[in-house]
């Protein structure tokens, strides 16, 4: 799965004429300015240049300028993008994308406390005049009763109750509910209801508290929007993006993603681990579950929070695509048992890899809606929720601006609920689009490994820990990681350290060559990729330069990768041996000097073609003592659809062509 100046230079404009204009005021010496101009947006990129004090003093130069940058440090410099660049302006379009079924003439409706039947919409249904329509009400649940907790669907069980019939409305009193409607035995209509009630706390621990350690701790909100970069976050979502901006989030300029798809780009921000050291920590195989990995939520749990995971697709579930996902309950909200039910009898719209309907409702918009009815719910206690969405994002570049109408809405109703009051929201994504035509320019390359991250403080935040704050506005043009993203969510456990002496004495530890820095800790303008836990192949600090597709260097490293991907399906005999039959692309990267202990080397990356399948991936090699080896994962740069359905391994799909 499913599945980044020491001078001043003056801004230029696009030469097109602006709809209307927004300057936004500056932030602790972080100033940004966004022009939405016809639905998009111009922007100008900051350049590194002093220490906290002095930001009060950075400039703005213009993305036209050549020699602007994303960010520019001493350890990294990421070069500056534009969201229209001309390679890019020809892949942007609005979506096309169907309506979901019964949008305007659904049979049923609900508020927070009931379900009720819309008469004024049965004329569209074909049945007989003056009939009495008659709903089924049923609850369903995840049991707690396990018959095999080795079945490979474990994590999708589930229990019906009985019917409740109802012929007008009905109070909710459960969490999942299932409705059909129908008259004389003949369904004519179903749908799925998401609700939020108040339940006991799950402790696993016997000191947890509904009470906060810390009283005057945060709630957290950590929501994703899977496989958007920074710059497309820009184009398709600008409304969203003008809002956080207006209210003074924080944009993380150089997030860098550090895996390919969605799991190793969330098990760092969820578990502060790389998710191939999962295999010694908690998850010794594929067929294990999750229930003994330690995710930051249990840290939460145990501080007394209240806690949440949710994503709007089961399918493509972060832990369960490929995988088994978790045979407890790992939070006390969570929404994978009603999200499988409704994927399974009331998806539709299917759009290549997801439902993006459930019933008359896009399954986005049941998320952000049972986000917002937890915090109705939880206003009084303190939560964590983790959620993310999937089913818009993830297999089309434009499909984000169907999306744009309710996340602007989202954050006004929050807002206007003063919840954000008391809450640190982020929302961001783990890597942008990874397959698709934009992904064979230099820009879609770099994108691809740039996703966005914003930060939403209270404004008591920024009251009480002025230099973690300041450090956060500091580090927004530092090349920074979802490892920093879990670092960051410890801190927020335990605000006593954000105070303005512990910073300053934290800051004085070694902390600065730790792989995960907190974002409240100021990130060291020297930090690299090899410092910061990124492998060359994601890299986006180093320069390139192109080669030749008929040179040696090319074709030795392009025979090297098919060799490297037969060996990785060599065990599954279902799947083809393949054949290189094109180079499209080399270059070599320009890291810098070899360590101490190492001889000198040379990286190239190269994207291949190969049959059967005719399937394109991209990889970086290292040429070292007449030896090549893979410096990090393989990408595969176009869909695989059905080519790999005899296997069922995550990885191994991205790879195995069929007999």
């Amino acid at each position: 799965m499913g599945q980044l100046a020491k001078s001043t230079s003056r801004a230029r404009s696009f030469p097109v004429r602006f709809r209307y204009l927004f300057l936004l005021a500056t932030i602790c010496g972080g100033c940004f300015l966004i022009l939405t101009i016809s639905n998009t947006s111009t922007i100008l990129f900051l350049n590194e240049e002093t220490p906290t004090s002095s930001l009060a003093h950075h400039r703005l130069t213009s993305a036209d300028a050549e020699e602007t940058f994303t960010i520019k440090t001493p350890g990294c410099t990421i070069p500056g993008l534009k969201p229209f660049d001309g390679a890019i302006k020809k892949f942007i379009r609005h979506p096309d994308i169907p309506r979901c079924r019964f949008a305007n003439t659904s049979l049923l409706d609900n508020n927070d406390t009931h379900i009720w039947i819309k008469s004024e919409n049965i004329q569209y249904y074909d049945m007989p005049k003056d009939i009495n329509i008659t709903c089924c009400y049923k609850a369903f649940y995840r049991p707690t009763v396990i018959s095999d907790i080795t079945s490979a669907d474990v994590d999708d069980r589930v229990q019906y109750e009985m019917c409740i019939a109802f012929d007008s409305y009905i109070e909710v009193a459960n969490e999942f509910v299932k409705v059909t409607c129908g008259f004389d035995s003949t369904p004519i209509y179903t749908q799925y209801f998401l609700f939020a009630p108040k339940k006991p706390m799950m402790t696993f621990n016997e000191d947890a508290t509904e009470t906060p350690r810390n009283k005057s701790g945060y709630n957290v909100i950590v929501m994703g929007i899977d496989a958007i970069s920074r710059l497309n976050f820009y184009r398709t979502m600008p409304k969203t993006l003008t809002y956080l901006k207006t209210k003074g989030a924080i944009e993380l300029l150089g997030y860098n993603k550090v895996g390919d798809n969605t799991f190793p780009n969330l098990t760092p921000m969820l578990m502060g681990a790389k998710d191939t050291d999962l295999k010694r920590i908690c998850w010794p195989h594929i067929s294990s579950s999750f229930d003994n990995c330690p995710f930051v939520w249990e840290l939460f749990k145990d501080a007394g929070y209240y806690t949440a995971l949710g994503e709007d697709s089961a399918k493509l579930g972060t832990f369960n695509f490929g995988k088994i996902g978790f045979i407890g309950t790992p939070t006390d909200y969570y929404t994978r048992t009603f999200m499988h039910e409704a994927e399974v009898h009331v998806g539709n719209k299917k759009d290549y890899n997801t439902f993006i309907c459930m019933g008359n409702k896009y399954f986005y918009q049941v998320l952000l809606d049972y986000v917002e009815a937890i915090t109705r719910t939880l206003k009084s206690s303190k939560l964590f929720g983790f959620f993310w969405e999937v089913t818009l994002s993830h297999d089309y570049l434009n499909y984000p601006m169907i999306m744009d109408d309710s996340y602007e809405q989202f954050l006004k109703n929050l807002d206007e609920s003063q919840y954000l009051d008391n809450t640190v929201l982020i929302l961001l994504s783990d890597h942008g689009i990874r397959w698709g035509d934009i992904r064979y320019t230099k820009q879609g390359r770099l994108e691809e490994r740039l996703p966005f991250v914003h930060i939403l403080l209270p404004p008591s935040f920024r009251e009480t820990y002025g230099v973690a704050y300041n450090n956060l506005i500091q580090n927004s043009r530092r090349l920074t990681t979802p490892f920093d993203i879990h670092a960051t969510l410890i801190d927020l456990l335990n605000l006593d350290d954000l105070k303005d002496d512990k910073i300053e004495a934290r800051r004085k530890t070694s902390y600065s060559q730790n792989k995960s820095i907190s974002l409240f800790l100021p990130i060291p303008s020297n930090r690299t990729c090899n410092t910061a836990g990124i492998d060359d192949h994601w890299c986006t600090c180093h320069k390139i330069t192109k080669l030749l597709t008929s040179s040696q260097e090319a074709q030795d490293a392009a025979e090297h990768l098919v060799k490297h991907l037969n060996m990785l399906v060599r065990d599954t005999p279902q799947c083809s041996y393949l054949s290189l039959v094109e180079i499209l692309e080399a270059t070599e990267l320009v890291v810098g000097e070899p360590r101490a202990n190492e001889k000198g080397w040379r990286e190239i990356m190269v994207v291949v073609r190969t049959l059967p399948g005719a399937g394109v991936f991209e990889a970086t090699l290292r040429h070292e003592d007449t030896q090549w080896a893979l410096a990090g994962t393989v990408s595969r740069l176009n869909l695989y659809g059905s080519q790999s359905h005899c296997v069922k391994h995550y990885q191994l799909k991205l790879y195995c062509y069929c007999h």
